[in-house]
């Protein structure tokens, strides 16, 4: 990982948690600050997978993975642009759904690279782990508007906190010869 990805995981992770601490501080306000970091972090990285295909990957064996992806996640950040004159309740269900199926795959991926044996699986799976727990205590809190937005607080501080430390992470390099 190069120094600039490494300062841009920082930054994006305390952003994450002031994010987060707004949330917690001020609920209302906070769950729109919530939505329009989601939507505007999916719709840049939906742009920059499709400009990655149109210069790149379309050469590529599994190219249309890479067009495939952006088209979704640029769908998804203009649906969560759209959000912010939707109830609360609403937008909260969205925010658990996005939430819940990130720690699946995380869940998921975490367990495929024990069968594979590769290193820090386990960091995967326990915040895969974390991740559907803190989406099921805000399935059961739902109807509780000042509980669930601090469960979903505390998750937002879980997701900076992990950006922030696994940027300290040692990368692996291959070197082909």
């Amino acid at each position: 990982m190069s120094v600039a990805s490494r300062i841009v995981k920082i930054l994006s992770g305390l952003l994450i948690i002031a994010g987060a601490i707004i949330l917690w501080d001020v609920p209302e306000i906070g769950r729109l600050v919530i939505i329009l970091l989601l939507g505007a972090t999916l719709l840049v990285i939906g742009i920059a997978s499709l400009i990655y295909y149109f210069t790149m990957a379309r050469h590529m064996v599994g190219g249309k993975d890479t067009f495939y992806k952006g088209l979704i996640m640029v769908d998804i950040g203009l649906l969560s642009l759209s959000f912010s004159s939707i109830p609360p309740t609403i937008v909260m269900v969205y925010l658990v759904a996005v939430f819940g199926i990130a720690g699946v795959l995380r869940l998921l991926r975490g367990l495929e690279a024990k069968k594979k044996q590769a290193s820090g699986w386990y960091r995967r799976v326990i915040s895969g782990i974390a991740y559907l727990g803190i989406t099921a205590l805000c399935q059961i809190f739902i109807q509780n508007n000042e509980v669930w937005p601090k469960i979903f607080a505390i998750g937002l501080m879980f997701i900076g906190a992990e950006r922030i430390v696994s940027s300290f992470y040692r990368s692996k390099i291959v070197y082909v010869q």
